[in-house]
């Protein structure tokens, strides 16, 4: 048995980089941007080097906005695709002046949880079998009660934090974790905006953009950058925001470009 934690729950990263209660508060410049997600998962065989570590299109997206200004990497960062490197990563987050957080922290100290580590699955209270890296078992979890959230720690890092001026949240759906969400909102300054992006596994994208978007982390990035305003290549998923333009253009990014 054993609490299941978040994955950087507290890490050190050796590099001027480290995490407390599942957020990336320690970083070599001010942080101008926090996105926030759900969970990384603390069971034996996450392999995850960082946030979004598990075959998403965060890195590939944020490659190409950050190192080559313009829409170049396609395929999203997994075990076996090592781009951008974890180096690279780091390049990034201090380019783009970004820090990460994630609502779940962990499983509360009193659930029972026990790894059935071959067949890569948790069994929660002697009868709730969790086998995947999805939100929807999180929400599930949240809704008995079974985990152990991070607003008041999140809440706090944004407001002692005035360099942030912008919230990117990785999720939009959820009753347990949408309403985590509303009490972030709820309770920081208000000096700082904050929105839903579409999420970065890009599940769900639906059809896929005329070219020069016809690659989905070409047409994710375009969904990122311009959702919702006006463009030849007009996109509005409704319900999420974007990603601030005056933040993109100050760290060296040219929305025009995407």
């Amino acid at each position: 048995m054993m609490p299941l934690l978040h994955k950087f729950q507290e890490h050190d990263f050796h590099n001027e980089y480290q995490t407390h209660n599942s957020i990336l508060d320690i970083v070599p410049y001010e942080p101008e941007a926090i996105f926030i997600g759900t969970y990384n998962h603390g069971w034996t065989w996450n392999q995850s080097d960082f946030f979004y570590g598990r075959g998403m299109y965060m890195w590939t997206v944020m490659g190409n906005l950050f190192l080559h200004n313009h829409n170049h990497l396609t395929a999203p960062r997994t075990f076996a695709n090592n781009i951008p490197t974890l180096l690279e990563v780091f390049q990034i987050c201090n380019k783009g002046k970004m820090v990460f957080a994630d609502i779940v922290k962990g499983l509360k100290d009193e659930v029972i949880a026990i790894e059935n580590i071959p067949e890569q699955t948790v069994l929660v209270n002697g009868h709730y079998t969790w086998t995947s890296y999805k939100d929807s078992p999180l929400d599930y979890m949240g809704n008995e009660n079974w985990l152990d959230d991070n607003v008041d720690a999140i809440v706090a890092f944004i407001n002692r934090t005035p360099s942030i001026k912008h919230i990117y949240f990785t999720f939009k759906s959820g009753v347990w974790l949408v309403n985590k969400m509303n009490e972030i909102c709820a309770q920081v300054r208000q000096n700082v905006s904050f929105c839903s992006i579409f999420t970065p596994t890009a599940n769900g994208f639906g059809a896929l953009l005329p070219h020069p978007y016809d690659h989905r982390a070409w047409g994710l990035t375009h969904c990122w950058v311009w959702n919702g305003l006006p463009h030849a290549f007009p996109i509005n998923r409704l319900g999420y925001g974007h990603l601030d333009h005056d933040w993109l253009r100050r760290n060296g990014v040219n929305p025009d470009n995407f």
